[in-house]
Parts: structure tokens; C-alpha cells; sequence
């Protein structure tokens, strides 16, 4: 192919900096000097003949050409054509440097995942102290019922600001349906019982709750309910291991004293992983509201029963609260319900189930050891076995449904 000229610049308008389109006879040149070089035909069709080459070639919309060493290239258009060209050295770092990025987003990915780990495990460790300290001056239930209020509202509050919609009338009665379950019932039972039993002996048998939560899931599936509607596989050999090891766990921690107290209402904390249990479970298939709010709802709408029930107990402050209690309250309101559920949020969305629940048994070390070194609190040999086998009772479960 011979050339004699090129087609004036109207005829071969360059669009940025690689993408060229031709009209009909239109004509494009480039001189190799040795790099590699790609050619891609976008749309219409082009001769491309290389000088030194044996052969030209005809792109059509969706071909390539790669061409290197040294000469002149030249690409005509059969038709009103556009190609792009890239050389090589450039999507060779083009594609370094997305790598590089991929590679940046990855690591801030796990760094992000590592905080939330450790921010759960910690924080949810550090809240069963906190409630103690919270409950030298001020009651069970309006130490939660403030806790959780106060938590929903500041969630609320931001999440409207950042232009969440607001939760319909049925999702509010959705999200307090849970909210009662979870926060009046699983926490509150709770935060009652810490009057009577150390803040270590509470997290160990809080930690069974992923135990009630596997064996209410089976009964449900075995029923035909909702899950097993789903397609809930049967419980398996492994689960029911760790279901066996589990409450064998809590069944040492009965045994060896630590649930023994002088007031019956030690024992509410038995009941206290059932009903969170009960109110995940509930809460897989009920109109809750999208993402957060419905943490947000479920606080609101909890703390508020829970102020309720404070006010019919009659619960009265016999003095002002101290420094410690309310200090412990701004933790518990602030890092205990709004950092550590927002932690939890991440680690479900961004990780395996198995993960994002492994605080089930790293929160009773955590609870025990600052209990002891804090909290002024004592752990007996049977404790630290009983949140052992609990653990591992939750770890062997976990492992099977995974």
C-alpha cells in the first residue's frame, strides 16, 4: 500500500488522548520505534498495514492489532471508523498501578476488619464491667433503658441527617417486637442479674447464645417453619457435638457454684441468651427497616419498654448517681452500643458468619480478666473451664453451619 497523502484534521478527530475517529478513507499514522503497541477497532472497520510487515489486516468493531519493532503504521477506514490506541509501556503500568490500588483496598480491607475484631472483642468483653460499675448507683432497668435510648436517638439522628428514611408504622412494630426481645429481655435479664453475680460469670453464660440460637433454628426447620421453608439443612452430627459440649459447659458453670446466689434472681441470666436467641431468630423473617435504622429502631423501641418497666417496678435513685456510674453509662451508650454494633454490622456484612460471631467466646476472657484485675472480682478454676468448654461448644458449632 502506497501513500501519497493524509486527510485533512477535520476528517481524523482525536477524542482525548487514545480514542481517534476516521471518516470514510480517512488515514492514520504513527512511526514505531521499537515499543509495543495496541490498536483496537471501536466501531466500523479499518485496513491496517505495517511498514516491513508480509501482510495487512482489516479490523472490524471489536478487533485488536499489536504491533512492536520499528516503521511506519498506517490504519485507513473503510468506513466511518473509530480506534483507540494505547501503547504498550502504558497499559503495562495502567494495569500496575490498578493492581497496586487493588492491592491498597485489600490491605485497608483487613485492617478495617482487624479493628472491628478487636473493637468487639473488647468492647462487648469490657460492657458486663461497665454494667457493674453503672449499677452501684443506679437501677437495672433504667440503666438500660437510658443506655438504649439514648444510643437509638444519637443512631436516629444521624442516620436521618444522612437522609435514611424514616421507619414505617409496621416496621416500627416489627423493630419493637425485636427490640423487646433482645434488648428488655436478653440484655435486661441481664444487667437484673449482674446484681447478684460478677460480671465474668454473666459473659460466660450469655456466650450460649449462638447454642440456643443453632437449636431453635433446627426446631423451626424441623417444623417447617419460615428457615425451613428456605431449605434449612437438618442439624449435623457436628452441630449437635457442639451443642452437647456447649451446655455441658454451662451445666459445670451451674455445678461449680458460680450461678449459686443469695438472691433467686441471679438465675434470670439463665434466660437471658434464650430470649436473644429467640429475637435474632425472629428477626431473620419481620419487616425490619433497611441497614442501621434498624438498630437504631430496635434500641429506641426496647430502651423505651425498658424505661417502662423501670417506672412500674417503681425504681427510685436512692442518691444522685456517682462519677463511676455515669461514666460507665456514656461508655455503655457510646462504645458498648453504638461502636460495638457498628462494628458488628461491618464484620457481618464484609465477612463469614463464623467471624463476625467469634466474640461468643473471646467475650468471657475478656469479661473474666478484667473483672479480676478491675472489677476487684474473683474467677474460680471452674468458671475459667466452664467459658473454655462453652467456647469450644460455640467454636465446633460454628465450624459445622460454615
Amino acid at each position: 500500500m502506497k501513500l501519497t497523502s493524509l486527510v485533512p484534521a477535520a476528517q481524523a478527530r482525536v477524542r482525548g488522548a487514545s480514542h481517534i475517529e476516521l471518516g470514510k478513507g480517512g488515514l492514520w499514522t504513527r512511526r514505531l520505534r521499537g515499543g509495543p503497541l495496541v490498536l483496537s477497532c471501536t466501531a466500523g472497520a479499518v485496513w491496517v498495514t505495517r511498514e516491513g510487515a508480509p501482510d495487512d489486516v482489516v479490523l472490524e468493531a471489536g478487533a485488536s492489532y499489536g504491533g512492536e519493532g520499528r516503521g511506519l503504521l498506517v490504519v485507513e477506514a473503510l468506513e466511518p471508523a473509530q480506534i483507540a490506541v494505547a501503547d504498550g509501556a502504558e497499559r503495562t503500568a495502567r494495569a500496575a498501578l490498578e493492581r497496586a490500588r487493588a492491592a491498597l483496598e485489600k490491605a485497608r480491607a483487613s485492617w478495617l476488619v482487624l479493628l472491628s475484631l478487636a473493637a468487639l472483642y473488647l468492647v462487648w468483653g469490657s460492657t458486663y464491667l461497665a454494667v457493674s460499675v453503672a449499677l452501684e448507683t443506679l437501677p437495672p432497668f433504667l440503666l438500660a433503658g437510658v443506655r438504649f435510648t439514648t444510643a437509638g436517638a444519637l443512631l436516629y439522628g444521624v442516620l436521618r441527617l444522612r437522609g435514611a428514611p424514616r421507619p414505617t408504622l409496621r416496621q416500627w412494630g416489627a423493630a419493637a417486637r425485636v427490640g423487646v426481645l433482645l434488648l428488655a429481655a436478653g440484655n435486661g435479664l441481664v444487667v437484673v442479674a449482674q446484681q447478684w453475680v460478677s460480671s465474668g460469670v454473666a459473659a460466660v453464660v450469655v456466650s450460649t447464645m449462638p447454642l440456643w440460637l443453632a437449636l431453635f433454628t433446627t426446631v423451626r426447620a424441623a417444623r417447617g417453619g419460615a428457615l425451613g421453608a428456605r431449605g434449612t439443612p437438618e442439624v449435623s452430627r457436628g452441630e449437635w457435638v457442639g451443642l452437647l459440649v456447649g451446655f455441658a459447659g454451662a451445666a459445670l458453670l451451674h455445678l461449680g457454684g458460680a450461678l449459686h446466689a443469695e438472691h433467686a434472681g441471679a438465675l434470670l441470666i439463665v434466660l437471658a441468651p434464650v430470649a436473644w436467641a429467640l429475637g435474632s431468630l425472629y428477626s431473620r423473617t419481620t419487616p425490619l427497616p433497611e441497614g442501621p435504622m434498624a438498630v437504631a429502631a430496635e434500641m429506641l423501641a426496647g430502651g423505651a419498654v425498658m424505661l417502662g418497666i423501670s417506672a412500674v417496678a417503681g425504681e427510685r435513685l436512692a442518691a444522685a448517681p456517682s462519677s463511676r456510674s455515669l461514666l460507665a453509662l456514656a461508655y455503655l451508650v457510646v462504645f458498648g452500643s453504638i461502636v460495638g454494633l457498628s462494628a458488628y454490622t461491618y464484620l457481618l456484612r464484609n465477612t463469614r458468619p463464623a467471624i463476625a460471631t467469634s466474640y461468643a467466646y473471646v467475650n468471657p476472657i475478656i469479661a473474666i480478666a478484667l473483672g479480676v484485675l478491675l472489677g476487684g472480682e474473683r474467677a474460680s478454676a471452674a468458671i475459667w473451664v466452664a467459658a473454655a468448654v462453652i467456647g469450644a461448644g460455640v467454636l465446633i458449632v460454628s465450624k459445622a453451619r460454615h
